[in-house]
């Protein structure tokens, strides 16, 4: 009777360890390379007053315009 209901609780713990398992869900960031040669994707941050940029392309050699708070 004691190994039946051991191996239930085994078979239990077993299953809802291998059924609560993690789901990774992938999505497409910059869908489209930067419109200029060497351009780069930055990812969203916040800025130095803690405004919150959008990902965005950066080209280099581009003087970017910054707003100011």
């Amino acid at each position: 009777m004691w190994k039946r209901l051991m191996l239930a609780g085994l078979l239990f713990v077993s299953g809802a360890g291998a059924l609560s398992g993690c789901v990774v869900r992938e999505r497409t960031v910059a869908a489209r390379p930067g419109r200029c040669p060497g351009g780069y994707w930055v990812e969203g941050h916040r800025g130095p007053h803690g405004r919150w940029h959008e990902g965005h392309w950066r080209c280099p050699g581009v003087v970017e315009r910054i707003e100011i708070e």
